[in-house]
């Protein structure tokens, strides 16, 4: 009987973990992953795109996903971010897919209005920083300045976990946050 129980227990334990784990994902995920048959329709003229010096690239763009039985629509953002790591001496290519859903898309773009493009411009001091960070299910988005220096750094998240070792950063393109923010509102 206690080992009927412990199973039980244990069992209950993975089945909470795992629907938790789940909650930490966008809306917009599930319902793709839910879906038998889906279509996810792409608008490519219209997209922010940032670029690394390396190569790396990080393109935000809306898209309409559709549950083809129930014939159930979704809009969204979606993140493709294609970066690059080193693993044992070796370089390698990392791609990965993440959404934004319509309610992040909107506090998206209060963040960017009212916290990264009025200091867009912005200086600090000799041995100060500042960071704007913007956190979503899937996606962390980080505004950093530092004396005349600016970057952006986009991690993309698993399960709500920030993945540290796959990210893309950019300096020069800072000047592409109004872009982005165009991006967003076209979604609206």
């Amino acid at each position: 009987m206690k080992k009927v129980s412990t199973a039980f227990l244990l069992s209950l334990c993975l089945y909470f973990n795992a629907q938790q784990k789940e909650s930490l994902n966008s809306v917009t995920r599930k319902f793709i992953s839910g879906a038998d048959f889906t279509q996810v329709n792409k608008n490519w003229n219209i997209s922010a795109d940032f670029r690394s010096g390396i190569g790396e690239e990080v393109s935000f763009f809306p898209v309409e996903a559709i549950d083809l039985k129930t014939n159930q629509k979704m809009k969204s953002i979606q993140i493709d971010m294609n970066a690059k790591y080193d693993f044992m001496g070796k370089s390698r290519s990392f791609f990965k897919t993440s959404w934004l859903d319509l309610d992040e898309v909107e506090e998206f773009i209060q963040f960017l209005e009212l916290y990264v493009i009025p200091n867009i411009k912005d200086k600090t001091e000799k041995k100060q920083s500042t960071t704007y960070i913007f956190n979503s299910k899937e996606i962390s988005f980080n505004f950093y300045i530092e004396k005349n220096t600016r970057r952006i750094s986009i991690y993309l998240k698993d399960f709500g976990v920030v993945d540290n070792d796959h990210y893309f950063w950019t300096e020069t393109q800072v000047n592409k946050i109004p872009e982005l923010l165009g991006v967003l509102k076209q979604i609206k």
